[in-house]
C-alpha cells in the first residue's frame, strides 16, 4: 500500500476544505433564495344596498250601520199620536220580538217603538234603521219581491213605499235616503191603514 507524503496530504486537505466551503455557500444561497410571497389582502367592501320593506296589503274597513239616535217620542210625537184615528199611545214596555223587522232594525243600531191602539188594544210596532249599503239593497229587493208598491207613503223616487199583509198582520215599509222604516200591526189590513203613521214618521226624518 502506497503511503501519502505529508506534503501531498496537506494539499489534499486544503482541496477538501475548499470543496466543503463551496458546497456550504451554495446551500446557504439556496436557502436564502426568493422570499416567501406575501399574501395579498382583498379589502371587504360593505354593501350599500338598502332593503325595501315588503308592501303589506291594506284591508278595507268593515262597513257598519249608522246609528239612529231618535227617541220614541221623536219617532212619533205625542201631538201626532193624539191626532191619529184611531188614537195611539206610547207603550213604554214594548220590546221587539225575536226575528221581527223591529228586532232587525235594533240589531242594525236602529230604534224600535211600540204604540198601542186605544180601540183594539193591538200594538203598532214602528222601527227605523240605517243599515249598511249592502243590507239596505237586500231589504229593498226583498220588499220589491214580497210586497206591493204603495206610492202614497211619499213621493217616489225620494220615498219608495211597500205593503204586504197576511192572516195575522200587515207590514208597511218605506225607503228614503239611507233609512228603512217599518210599521207593523194586526190592525193593518190594507196600505191605507198605515198611511198616517208612515207619513208622520217619514216627516219627522226630513
Amino acid at each position: 500500500m502506497r503511503t501519502l507524503r505529508p506534503r501531498h496530504a496537506a494539499q489534499l486537505g486544503r482541496v477538501t476544505a475548499a470543496i466543503v466551503v463551496a458546497a456550504s455557500a451554495l446551500l446557504l444561497a439556496g436557502c436564502a433564495g426568493s422570499p416567501d410571497p406575501v399574501a395579498s389582502v382583498t379589502p371587504h367592501i360593505r354593501s350599500t344596498t338598502t332593503k325595501t320593506p315588503a308592501a303589506t296589503a291594506s284591508s278595507s274597513p268593515t262597513a257598519t250601520p249608522t246609528p239612529v239616535t231618535l227617541s220614541c217620542d221623536q219617532v212619533l210625537t205625542s201631538d201626532q199620536l193624539g191626532k191619529l184615528v184611531p188614537k195611539l199611545t206610547a207603550d213604554s214596555g214594548f220590546t221587539a220580538e225575536k226575528g221581527s223587522n223591529a228586532a232587525t232594525a235594533v240589531a242594525d243600531a236602529g230604534v224600535a217603538c211600540g204604540y198601542r191602539n186605544g180601540t183594539s188594544g193591538n200594538i203598532v210596532a214602528v222601527s227605523i234603521a240605517q243599515p249598511t249599503a249592502t243590507d239596505l239593497t237586500s231589504l229593498k229587493n226583498t220588499a220589491i219581491r214580497d210586497s206591493n208598491v204603495v206610492p202614497t207613503y211619499g213621493v217616489p223616487p225620494k220615498v219608495m213605499g211597500y205593503f204586504a199583509a197576511d192572516s195575522t198582520s200587515g207590514v208597511a215599509q218605506a225607503f228614503t235616503g239611507a233609512y228603512w222604516i217599518v210599521a207593523e200591526s194586526k190592525d193593518f189590513h190594507e196600505p191605507g191603514d198605515a198611511s198616517l203613521v208612515m207619513a208622520d214618521v217619514i216627516g219627522n226624518l226630513q
